[in-house]
């Protein structure tokens, strides 16, 4: 489950970027991992503070709208015609490649993400619970990566900040 949260949660992270740094964001490299997700992708400049935000606010707006995600499997072409994006050099069979969409009915194109995918995934976007981007840096020219958290470790995360904040708060007066 803890997979199934951080991999849906890749593909959110992935459509928030391109929709607030551009359609020229591309996926470089990803991991999926229990406790965290990173994801790598092509990008001319950091990304500061506000655009972080910006972001993961996004993908927490889609968690709550807790739209599905659903699972079709048809042949190339047709995928691609669909909407659905392709990754860095991947190849792919001309027949039975899996598509994985996460509905958005208010979006023009009927969805929020739509990738050709292999992996796990949850059944609706709220399933992954809450999101939260733990850090951003550079790993290679053009290439900048993003990792976060998912689920009971973000809202842990998120408490140990509201705590944190309220003891400086009160040492500062």
């Amino acid at each position: 489950e803890h997979i199934k949260r951080n991999h849906t949660g890749t593909h959110l992270m992935h459509a928030a970027l391109r929709n607030i740094l551009g359609t020229h964001v591309k996926q470089a490299g990803s991991l999926v991992a229990p406790d965290h997700l990173r994801f790598d992708f092509t990008h001319f400049a950091g990304v500061d503070a506000d655009e972080l935000c910006e972001i993961e606010q996004q993908v927490n707006e889609q968690l709550l709208s807790n739209h599905e995600v659903d699972t079709d499997i048809m042949n190339i072409d047709a995928a691609l015609a669909s909407g659905a994006l392709a990754f860095f050099g991947d190849r792919y069979p001309e027949q039975n490649v899996r598509v994985v969409t996460i509905a958005d009915p208010a979006a023009a194109r009927g969805f929020y993400s739509k990738e050709l995918c292999g992996g796990t995934h949850v059944r609706r976007a709220g399933d992954i619970g809450v999101f939260k981007i733990v850090g951003e840096q550079s790993v290679a020219a053009g290439v900048r990566r993003v990792e976060a958290i998912t689920g009971a470790r973000a809202l842990e995360a998120y408490q140990k900040s509201a705590a944190m904040l309220q003891k400086l708060s009160q040492a500062l007066n």
